[in-house]
């Protein structure tokens, strides 16, 4: 209890403040809006983002209502993303992950970052993203490069590098592989584990044996 609350209600008086009722500090203020904490606030925004994205399509969200979502002020997210494209993309980098590059020979590890790719776009999440970001992609030049440069360049720089394929091989095989994904789950409402496999081999063909694959009469 400060001085001046001696002088003005006695040695006997509650601690709680004026008028009996309990001083309010920042902490308490902070805990019963509900708003994450500062260290929670990227993970809660990014959630969030991933979640509308999914549910709508992307022009549709918006800054505000990613806000809301996540429970922060919209000058929060402002001071951490320059614009929806930068904060969607962001959003989709992390709900996919980083893709797995080993130490094994090439076809076994390209075998293995082809099928951890097909994998994670049948995951619900990761491909309701996917599909509402790549559709406007059409209509936005920003989110365009965004996304090739957040997304494709980094998995297609790291085939590469690693196991010495053509940039140009590596850019049909991401689209082989997303296009057959993306359209059977869109036309039959899910993609067997026989088929991911089947469009696994065929991307691992091509890098390796080059773009062409011959088919048996």
């Amino acid at each position: 209890m400060s001085v001046v609350e001696l002088i003005v209600r006695g040695p006997g008086a509650s601690p709680q403040g004026f008028g009996g009722r309990r001083r309010c500090d920042v902490a308490d203020v902070a805990s019963r809006t509900g708003r994450p904490r500062r260290a929670d606030v990227e993970a809660a925004v990014l959630d969030a983002t991933a979640a509308l994205v999914g549910d709508r399509a992307y022009a549709q969200v918006t800054i505000d209502a990613i806000a809301a979502r996540a429970v922060v002020a919209k000058t929060t997210i402002y001071r951490r993303w320059s614009s929806k494209a930068e904060l969607a993309v962001d959003a989709l980098a992390r709900t996919l992950g980083d893709p797995p590059v080993d130490d094994r020979d090439g076809a076994t590890a390209v075998r293995a970052a082809v099928g951890w790719l097909a994998g994670r776009v049948r995951e619900p999440d990761v491909r309701h993203l996917l599909v509402g970001l790549v559709d406007e992609a059409g209509r936005d030049p920003e989110l365009r490069a965004r996304l090739r440069a957040r997304i494709r360049d980094p998995f297609t720089q790291a085939l590469c590098e690693r196991w010495e394929v053509e940039a140009s091989v590596v850019d049909l095989v991401v689209d082989v592989v997303l296009g057959a994904v993306l359209h059977r789950i869109a036309m039959s409402g899910d993609i067997g584990d026989g088929d991911v496999e089947s469009v696994v081999d065929l991307a691992v063909h091509a890098l390796f044996r080059g773009p062409t694959v011959s088919v048996e009469p």
